[in-house]
């Protein structure tokens, strides 16, 4: 794609204008500058969406749209002091992770999560059934589009692998047990009060890293292996490229045909009831570290958008 044309995609994104007859294009998500700032959960997954704190990089008047997601981590952010450094960029930071948003032209730009698992861990390698720390940040959809309204769900992204080092001897390293996961999460909800699913949901993943592989593989099973795991199905696409030589990897594609294969899947091994496009909707996203072993990583995004394509002649009002 040309820089010329990836700019004017993106700038049809952002502001939901027309681009050709009969097609309208949705941003599904706020702030993908991240400019706004974070609401921080708290480390217990068990209190919800209570937060403990909000990360509004010292501006009273910044209304964060993202949660920042802390689950099972010893270091809570809650403490941590915003710190802005002479080219602009904003950052958050303790033991045990790193949080940096810049929103210049510089190659900072966009958002990098830093996660330190040897001091997460320790001396003493992650074990079955235990949790495991995560980093990721979280929003559910501004809007609702049954997923039979529109013609696609794009997502565009750049990443790039800055870090990644497995503190575990290789008489601890269990692959089956222990790694480094990086990797978008959409949560694809039944939106139809009085349904056979109302409620019912699947994880729909692409994968972007994972420490075991080249390129992360495709995974589909229910979501186990911890106390706080939902037992939904997830259903995982395979990855498009090695970030491991740690060169900026760029995704711009349609997600909708994939999505549907995931509700047929998930249908099939019956976790969902009745597999209707119509009841189905992108209701939340999440971005983000697992590691479920003792591993100090880091990755940076940027240019991150995903928007719903609406077929000609629907309306756009949300169900």
């Amino acid at each position: 794609m040309s820089l010329l044309r990836s700019s004017l995609c993106l700038l049809l994104v952002c502001t939901g204008i027309r681009a050709g007859q009969g097609t309208h294009i949705e941003p599904l998500f706020a702030d993908m500058q991240f400019r706004q700032g974070f609401l921080l959960s708290h480390a217990d997954s068990s209190k919800g969406r209570a937060v403990e704190r909000i990360l509004n990089f010292d501006d009273a008047n910044n209304v964060p749209a993202w949660r920042l997601c802390q689950w099972a981590t010893k270091y809570s952010l809650a403490s941590a002091q915003c710190r802005r450094s002479t080219d602009g960029v904003l950052s958050y930071e303790n033991e045990g992770k790193r949080v940096t948003v810049c929103n210049s032209d510089s190659p900072n730009r966009g958002l990098t999560l830093e996660i330190r698992g040897s001091r997460e861990y320790g001396t003493r390698a992650r074990k079955q059934g235990e949790s495991w720390p995560h980093l990721l940040i979280e929003q559910d959809a501004t809007r609702l589009f049954a997923l039979d309204e529109l013609d696609a769900v794009r997502l565009h992204i750049r990443v790039r692998l800055l870090h990644s080092t497995n503190r575990m001897s290789a008489g601890e390293y269990d692959p089956g047990l222990h790694a480094a996961q990086f990797q978008l999460f959409f949560i694809i909800k039944n939106i139809r009060p009085g349904s056979a699913d109302d409620g019912n949901y699947y994880w729909f993943g692409v994968p972007f890293y994972d420490s075991r592989h080249d390129i992360p593989p495709a995974y589909m099973a229910a979501d186990a292996g911890k106390k706080d795991a939902t037992g939904k199905f997830i259903y995982t696409i395979p990855g498009e490229a090695s970030l491991k030589d740690r060169d900026w990897f760029t995704i711009d594609r349609d997600l909708l045909p994939q999505i549907l294969s995931g509700l047929q899947e998930a249908t099939k091994r019956g976790y969902i009831k009745s597999p209707s496009p119509h009841d189905y909707a992108v209701a939340n996203m999440n971005l983000g570290w697992e590691i479920p072993g003792t591993f100090d990583a880091a990755i940076q995004v940027q240019d991150l958008e995903v928007s719903a394509t609406l077929k000609a002649g629907l309306n756009d009002a949300a169900p």
